[in-house]
């Protein structure tokens, strides 16, 4: 068994996860918990593609979660959070059986059943603290040039798979207004991803 399968929750290390700027407490958290939520995730027998797209959407939701986190020792974390990654799989998988079932295309062999794979060997991946800064850095920049309701209806839809309409209920918007405001949200990730990304490189060939 792995060292960090068996080790117990550290409260102070998730306190400190609502500092995104504390890197050295983001790389311990990856290192202890990218592994289970990758098997609760490969349980679901997504491809390759969907499996990493679905894994970076639940780390960026736990960053965005654990800004306001206090730790409750009466309540198990891995527990929490092989809960998170069940209902972002379910979610995942309902779109996915709706969307094949409209274009009259049968599931894959096995695709609704569940059954744990066993996990490969090998750490966590290295470069997702990286990407969780860089898609923070991108956020922060992003929400704080839009309203709070814009932004919680982004979220909602884009984040944690809300319906459009209910979304919209929930915020008070109509449909029209609340799938305006997330795809406004998106463009405005995109283009700051891509202005950070580009400054990034323009900073990299400037260096001797």
């Amino acid at each position: 068994m792995p060292p960090h399968e068996g080790e117990t929750t550290d409260g102070d290390l998730l306190e400190r996860l609502g500092d995104w700027a504390d890197h050295e407490a983001w790389a311990e958290c990856v290192r202890r918990y990218d592994r289970a939520i990758r098997r609760h995730v490969r349980s679901y027998r997504f491809g390759p593609a969907a499996t990493e797209d679905l894994c970076q959407r639940i780390w960026i939701e736990l960053a965005r979660r654990m800004r306001g986190y206090r730790y409750d020792p009466g309540r198990r974390f891995r527990s929490w959070l092989g809960r998170l990654c069940r209902s972002r799989a379910v979610d995942h998988w309902r779109r996915r059986r709706a969307e094949e079932a409209r274009a009259g295309a049968s599931p894959p062999e096995g695709f609704d059943r569940v059954a744990i794979e066993e996990e490969p060997e090998g750490d966590a991946s290295p470069g997702l603290p990286a990407l969780l800064r860089e898609a923070a850095r991108v956020q922060e920049a992003v929400r704080r040039r839009v309203d709070a309701r814009t932004w919680d209806v982004f979220w909602s839809i884009a984040v944690e798979d809300v319906p459009v309409r209910e979304a919209a209920e929930a915020a008070g918007l109509s449909y029209a207004a609340a799938f305006a405001a997330q795809k406004r949200v998106r463009r405005m990730l995109r283009e700051e991803a891509a202005g950070l990304e580009s400054a990034t490189r323009a900073d990299a060939g400037a260096r001797p």
